[in-house]
């Protein structure tokens, strides 16, 4: 038994005798039994001067990050312009920017590193400080169970003094616990920001990896939010080209060499890594190569920006998907003799596991997008005239595809996760299993998120959509279930695509604590507030 589990049982056997009736002497004993298992789980280890200490050198290499992304600053403002003419200026100040957002993204690594090693280390030695009041009391009880009456401690004293004890070493175990999960979860998030590592191919020099790496919507950014391509795709990609052939691959560096601009590359680089051809890759360059310094164009039509940076509450408490400027959209859907006003990314009815699917795989897939917006490429969608991108037509095309994929679902937990694997894995090369957090009480339910949460972070920091089905807490009335999808994390954040079309960013502590309420209604505790599935990726 782990130590907080042990530790929680041992005290709360310790209470339960506070009412026996057995005369002392035949108590102690048994509660001196009960004291040599709270002094059994080890102390929380680690030293929090080396950590510390180590804290102090990530701080230091955060400095150097910093002085870099200023000088290669300097120089892509200053320095380039003046030396360079033309194209080949745009060409060197573009990488100059993508190194500045590798710098950047190193500075924010580093310093965010040795922050949460602070604080851990902080919590740590409260942890060890608490821990070892508690085992004082624990063995100052046991010594008195030995001898009761050489003590001058009385029964119910003997029995305070192990309870004090195992209630202190029960809070150092889980500050000890709930500190070393922050501090894994931290470091993960922040190693995710060396992108360009994930390149591993011949024929892409470091600097062209940089440049895709940190490619954004608008230029370079260092933060994996705002960048096109998630670490995944960057790894997909250069495995699949690794394994082409070398004609083949040669014509598909040849296509990342006539891009226009890095974003046109990187949507050429996201094509691969969601599992299309060389061929299929072909042809949506030919669509998208018009445009392909046309930075507005491209985040439009290949991108559903679903992550919103803003971690605190808008009004209304999301962040609205557009397209073109245009998030909402009358359909002519109607239930009860009600017209719905739906966001332009919105759901029709019952059709939430399909629609959330659908957007999560566009998220990863910009031939798909492409597919959506236009109704052009290798991923087509039916619903509206090839070539028509207006926000109708876009809307037409979207409920065509929520519809076919949800013909296709066996809505149970096998069902579902074979229809995650089915639209996501060609872009995450993972297969999908429905594990259940529904522990039977709240506590269990806890649990049980709490358990998988890491699992959840590992995956969408790789940038793999990460389902879950939400129902009503278990005192209101009706069954009904809904399907929201994790795209993100970061902090103490997890952000949560709704398929009615917006994003939320949510505490991780209301995950685990059953108060997604927020996401689908204005309370934590209304609405559909527990997760009860996630869909994990393996």
């Amino acid at each position: 038994m782990s130590t907080v589990p042990a530790l929680q049982a041992a005290l709360d056997l310790i209470d339960s005798m506070m009412f026996e009736i057995l005369p002392p002497f035949l108590r102690l004993p048994g509660l001196r039994r009960v004291i040599d298992i709270a002094l059994m789980p080890p102390s929380p280890g680690g030293s929090p001067t080396s950590i510390t200490d180590r804290a102090g050198d990530y701080e230091a290499a955060a400095k150097a990050w910093n002085s870099s992304a200023i000088d290669l600053a300097g120089v892509a403002i200053r320095s380039l312009p003046v030396a360079w003419r033309g194209a080949a200026a745009a060409t060197a100040t573009e990488a100059v920017q993508a190194l500045v957002s590798q710098s950047e993204a190193g500075l924010a690594a580093f310093q965010g590193g040795a922050d949460a090693l602070n604080v851990f280390a902080e919590k740590l030695a409260q942890a060890q400080k608490t821990d070892e009041q508690g085992v004082e009391l624990l063995q100052l009880a046991k010594a008195a169970t030995l001898s009761p009456s050489g003590s001058g401690l009385e029964w119910f004293e003997i029995r305070d003094h192990a309870a004090q004890g195992c209630h202190r070493r029960l809070t150092a175990a889980k500050l000890w616990a709930d500190a070393a999960t922050d501090v894994v979860s931290a470091l993960n998030e922040f190693a995710a920001r060396a992108r360009a590592r994930q390149i591993n191919s011949p024929g892409i020099d470091p600097l062209s990896s940089v440049v895709l790496a940190y490619a954004g919507d608008d230029g370079s950014t260092e933060d994996p939010l705002l960048g096109i391509l998630t670490p995944i795709a960057l790894e997909r990609a250069s495995q699949l080209l690794n394994d082409m052939s070398e004609a083949d691959r040669k014509e598909f560096e040849n296509l990342l060499g006539a891009a226009e601009s890095p974003q046109e590359a990187a949507h050429i680089w996201k094509a691969l890594a969601a599992g299309y051809s060389l061929a299929d890759v072909q042809s949506f360059v030919k669509l998208i190569h018009p445009h392909g310094n046309d930075l507005s164009w491209l985040s439009e039509h290949l991108n559903p920006n679903v992550h919103s940076l803003d971690t605190t509450f808008r009004k209304g408490g999301e962040y609205i998907l557009d397209y073109k400027g245009k998030s909402t959209y009358t359909t002519p859907a109607e239930e009860k003799g009600k017209v719905y006003v739906l966001p332009l990314y919105g759901q029709d009815p019952e059709h939430c596991v399909a629609a959330s699917t659908v957007i999560a795989r566009a998220a990863n897939d910009p031939v798909f997008m492409l597919g959506l917006t236009t109704g052009q490429g290798p991923a087509a969608v039916v619903g509206a005239t090839p070539g028509d991108d207006s926000s109708t037509a876009f809307r037409d095309r979207l409920v065509h595809a929520y519809g076919a994929t949800d013909a296709t679902l066996d809505n149970t937990r096998d069902g579902r996760a074979e229809l995650f694997t089915t639209v996501l894995q060609p872009s995450t090369g993972d297969t999908y299993t429905v594990t259940s957090v529904d522990g039977g009480s709240p506590s269990e339910s806890a649990a049980a998120r709490q358990a998988v949460l890491p699992e959840i972070e590992t995956a969408v920091n790789a940038g793999k959509p990460v389902p879950i089905t939400v129902d009503r807490d278990p005192g209101e009335k009706g069954g009904y279930m809904h399907e929201l999808v994790i795209m993100a994390a970061r902090g103490d954040k997890l952000e949560i695509y709704n398929p009615w079309g917006y994003t939320e960013w949510v505490t991780k502590k209301r995950f685990i604590d059953g108060e997604l309420g927020v996401v689908t209604d204005s309370d934590p505790n209304e609405g559909l507030s527990n997760a009860v599935d996630v869909g994990l990726p393996q």
